[in-house]
């Protein structure tokens, strides 16, 4: 089980380090070249290849969720790292169903108002860099708690340059 729990572990660290990395080429380079086009171009290549990219990007963040689930409750050590890690990754999968999908199916469908869409893109944008920094904050804290750093909690006694055994 032990053998099981370090693969879960690695998996998370790598998947996650995926997702931020596909992430940030869409936030540096697909989101830019949307805003340079036409709103009616934009709509129409959004239309063409979302599902392609939607495929490739949603199971990363609900699957990496579902192992760090996994590992909280199978690894007796780190708990609050790993629960933070939960935390952080759930915030990001949340903002999926709560925002993108609504959007971007308004962007695919061309539902949206011409004139809204380079304000929209915006708050795509902002959405999605909130998403990167909670997919960042999980990241960090799944590697502390592979590596088993422990947050240091300094007693009273230890406070006091008391010796404690």
């Amino acid at each position: 089980m032990q053998q099981i729990n370090k693969v879960i572990q690695c998996l998370i660290i790598a998947l996650n380090s995926a997702f931020i990395g596909a992430m940030l080429i869409i936030a540096l380079v697909i989101v830019p070249f949307w805003q340079t086009t036409q709103a009616s171009d934009f709509l129409d290549w959004f239309s063409l290849y979302s599902p392609t990219i939607g495929k490739l990007m949603i199971p990363f963040g609900p699957g990496v969720l579902m192992l760090t689930v996994i590992v909280f409750f199978i690894d007796g050590t780190n708990k609050k790292l790993w629960g933070l890690t939960i935390g952080f990754l759930l915030a990001n999968v949340l903002y999926f169903p709560i925002y993108f999908l609504p959007t971007n199916a308004s962007f695919a469908e061309q539902t949206i108002a011409i004139n809204d869409v380079s304000t929209e893109l915006s708050t795509w944008l902002g959405f999605h860099w909130h998403r990167i920094f909670f997919a960042l904050a999980a990241l960090i804290t799944s590697i502390l708690a592979v590596v088993k750093i422990q947050p240091r909690i300094r007693t009273t006694q230890q406070a006091k340059g008391i010796s404690v055994q």
